[in-house]
Parts: structure tokens; sequence; C-alpha cells
């Protein structure tokens, strides 16, 4: 009997540490980055690894808050840290009372008054993200995944903001696009870039069309008619001949190619001419211009050799 009684007492004492060390609630937050993402990094700063990348609205549960601010967190299954500043929690998940103040309290203090962090390293936190096309045309579709419909498309090179992840697709001003096809592009291009993206754009719209000798409008294009009507349209006036063109802008090699750059060539038995013909690059080491009467306006790699030993140079006129 005194056996079975000790043996009761030592059943009873497990259950209650058992008991003690099970939680009783589970502490979620809500990110809040508005048209950016947080990082998810390994460790409690910005030097730190990242592990995930969570968009604003992503729900995650909160396993720690730490002095400095950070939530130490897990999210599909990863454990990792994130900055405060950007995390909201939710108290109504079951939190007892106590626990309840101190989360709406986090809740609303404003951003002034949030546990104090560096302003770099919080703007790093949530600075905007942006893609670079590296396989296109990238088609815009208007949900996540191929069975949207076609909202429009991407040329290789075009850099992007993103505003969202979601099931590998990335959301962006006009739609979505597959992450598959992109690449992380640094900021500081974005505004060098956007400009001459802008133009490609605006220059693709007139693929297939005709090609006539002397024409400089969407009747007919010859190749410089094509490159003056073009830049027309942003407020640039060009030369009238592909020589010509060799005067406006700066020069740049072709390994230094932007999108929106000329690219100019001297084909064999042109004579004296400093070049015959000339183009509009758009990325991914390609141009377009127009061609002949046959093909029209079209786009052309540079690689092709009857392109690489006829390039007399580059022009960047923006």
């Amino acid at each position: 009997m005194h056996l079975n009684r000790i043996a009761t007492r030592l059943t009873a004492a497990a259950l209650l540490v058992s008991a003690m060390l099970t939680p009783t609630f589970a502490l979620t937050g809500t990110v809040d980055t508005q048209n950016s993402v947080l990082r998810m990094r390994a460790e409690a700063n910005t030097e730190s690894s990242v592990l995930k990348k969570l968009a604003s609205g992503t729900q995650v549960e909160v396993l720690e808050t730490l002095e400095s601010g950070w939530y130490q967190i897990s999210y599909s299954g990863v454990t990792g840290y994130v900055s405060g500043d950007y995390l909201k929690l939710n108290p109504e998940d079951g939190a007892p009372a106590a626990e309840r103040t101190v989360a709406n309290e986090q809740e609303v203090v404003p951003l002034a008054e949030a546990p104090a962090e560096p302003a770099a390293q919080a703007g790093t936190e949530t600075e905007p993200v942006y893609v670079r096309v590296v396989s296109g045309p990238l088609n815009i579709r208007t949900g996540p995944g191929t069975d949207y419909d076609k909202a429009g498309k991407l040329y290789t090179g075009r850099i992007v903001e993103t505003l969202d992840l979601q099931d590998g697709w990335y959301k962006i001003e006009s739609g979505y696009i597959n992450a598959d096809y992109v690449a992380q592009a640094d900021p500081a291009e974005v505004t060098e870039s956007s400009k001459g993206q802008e133009i490609v754009d605006y220059a693709l719209q007139y693929v297939g069309y005709p090609y006539v000798y002397g024409g400089s409008t969407p009747k007919g294009f010859d190749c410089s008619g094509f490159t003056s009507y073009v830049y027309k349209h942003f407020g640039y006036s060009l030369n009238r001949s592909a020589s010509g063109q060799l005067d406006n802008g700066v020069s740049v090699s072709m390994s230094q190619l932007q999108p929106g750059d000329l690219v100019i060539f001297k084909k064999a038995g042109t004579g004296s001419k400093r070049a015959s013909h000339v183009g509009l690059y758009i990325g991914n080491n390609q141009f377009v211009h127009a061609s002949t009467s046959k093909v029209g306006v079209i786009i052309s790699s540079l690689s092709s050799s009857y392109y690489t030993t006829g390039f007399v140079g580059g022009r960047r006129i923006i």
C-alpha cells in the first residue's frame, strides 16, 4: 500500500510538471510592411543571413520577445528573427489577460516609440524589392498562376518593383509574374534603367510594322527613321541617318549596352559611309530594328555574326 501511494504521488507530480511545461496559448503576429517585405533572419540583427521574405499580411507564430525589439518567430517550419517594428501582435489568440494587455500596448505603439533600432537597419529590413526579367518575354498574369489571363508582357532586362510574393509568383503593379524567370535587382539600377526600358517598351509595340525606305512613321520605317521616331516620342531629336546618329549621345561599347541604347552597324559593301544600319538595344543581347522590306520591324540577336562583325558602336542618348 505504501509503495502504491508513492507511485501515485510520483505520477501526479509528473503530470503537474508536464502541464506546467505545456504552452497554454500560441501568440501570433501579422507582418505589417505595406508595399515591401520583411526579412526573416537567422539571428536578431540585419547582418545575419535571410531565411525567408515575408509579405505584408503574413501570419507567423511568435516564440519570444527580445529586449532589442526583435521577435523570434516560426513560419512554415522555419524559426528565425524579425524586427518588432514591422510585426503586429495578435492578442486575441487565447493569451491570458496580462499577456493580452502587453500585446495590445505593443500593437498600438507609434513607430517613433517602438523599441530602438538604428534607422539604417530599420530601412534595410523593409526596403522595396526589385526584380529584373532574365528570361523574356515574360507574361504578366491577372493572378498567381498560368491559368489566369494574360495582362501584358515584360521583356528581358526590365526591372520592376514587387509588392508581394505568393506561391512562387511576384505581385507587381500590373499583375503577377513567375518568380522563376526573374532575379533580384539592385535598387540603384532602377533609376538609371527605367527610362531606357520605357523607351524599349514603346519601340517593341512596332514589331511587325512595315519597312519603307525613307519612312519615319508607323506607315513605314527605315532603320534610322524608326529610331528617330521612337526617341522623338520622348522628346529627343536624333540625326536622320545611321551615320549621323553616331554623333548623337555618348559612346558605349557592346559590353556596356543598356536597354534603350542605339546599336549602329556598317555592313560590307556600303562604301565610305561611317554606318549603314541602326537599331535599339532591348537587353539580353537583342535589339529591335527596321530591317528590310521583307520582314519589317523585327528583333535580332547581336550574337549573329552578321551583326557582330559589323558593329561600329553603341550610343547612349538618355
